[in-house]
């Protein structure tokens, strides 16, 4: 019984995660262009507008809003 405990625990990670993460980009998206922290892809580092709305696109779709496309 124990194990199946873990393993809904570890199952229900991940998704909780990636909404606490999406929140988090939501709220304080990356403001400067780095290839460190965000959505890094290269479309996304070409200039500030695509870099903003890339973050906000991946913020949304991580924390449920949309899916990831």
């Amino acid at each position: 019984m124990g194990f199946w405990i873990f393993m809904l625990i570890m199952d229900l990670l991940l998704p909780f995660t990636m909404i606490g993460f999406g929140r988090y980009f939501m709220k304080k998206a990356p403001k400067e262009i780095n290839s460190v922290f965000g959505y890094r892809t290269s479309m996304s580092m070409k200039n500030k507008d695509t870099w903003e709305l890339c973050a906000q696109t991946r913020a949304s779709s991580l924390a449920g809003g949309m899916p990831v496309w």
